[in-house]
């Protein structure tokens, strides 16, 4: 487990943050902050300083957790996320049902706010949205091709092909390319077998379910070195239309 330094705020009486950095010393001289390491002297908060996260000549990131939970007794859908910050964050969300990103790039700013909405469940055995399509039973494969009796127009290439073996969901590749009835796999992660019925998968961060959950938690990061401030974070959430009767 890695170290942390802690610190406590005598204001609020007790343990207020995290810290990566680890010092040998701690002190205050002239209300300045000092720490000593390596038997080197160390100013923190110098603002002469343009680079932020750095600490003896180490750069770290800034992270921060923090759980959305409000009617937990309620299954919701939850649509976007909102930061009250100057500077937009890498962002990963998960819930009791399903887990997300949000890219830093994906951030519109809207003022004093950094805006995004959430995308799709990452989950690869997420198999709900609009991600699957069936194809039909295969009907012969020779090396990385495979033959069926029809193949829909929805079925496109970088999709990612399987087959139902039982109750297994089997990997065999991903598309590479389809001509009438045929598919042609990068390579075989599981061999196909004749008769058996066989579906493709799109990429589920844009064609998958939504994240659905009773609560979600966020964690956020930043690799800025310069200086970031964040307020607040919110999320847009509504009920999900899954009515449960109690008896």
């Amino acid at each position: 487990m890695a170290k942390k330094t802690i610190t406590y705020s005598e204001n609020v009486k007790g343990w207020t943050s995290f810290f990566g950095y680890e010092p040998d010393m701690l002190c205050k001289l002239n209300n300045r902050f000092f720490s000593i390491k390596d038997g080197q002297l160390w100013m923190h908060n110098d603002e002469s300083n343009p680079v932020m996260n750095n600490f003896y000549g180490v750069q770290h990131t800034s992270k921060i957790d923090t759980v959305f939970n409000e009617t937990n007794s309620e299954d919701k859908i939850f649509k976007t996320m909102v930061l009250e910050s100057n500077r937009p964050w890498e962002v990963a969300v998960k819930t009791n049902l399903a887990n997300s990103t949000i890219k830093s790039s994906e951030f519109d700013q809207r003022e004093s706010r950094q805006l995004a909405y959430l995308r799709k469940n990452e989950d690869a055995t997420d198999f709900h949205g609009n991600s699957v399509q069936g194809i039909g039973v295969i009907q012969s494969a020779t090396g990385l091709t495979i033959t069926y009796a029809s193949i829909s127009n929805f079925v496109s290439i970088g999709d990612v092909l399987y087959q139902l073996n039982g109750s297994s969901n089997e990997i065999i590749g991903t598309i590479t390319n389809r001509v009438g009835n045929t598919i042609t796999v990068s390579s075989i992660t599981t061999t196909p077998t004749i008769g058996l019925f066989s579906f493709s998968k799109k990429d589920s961060r844009i064609e998958g379910g939504e994240i659905r959950g009773y609560f979600m938690e966020v964690s956020l990061e930043n690799t800025d070195t310069e200086k970031v401030e964040l307020f607040a974070i919110n999320t847009n959430a509504v009920l999900s239309s899954v009515n449960l009767i109690e008896k």
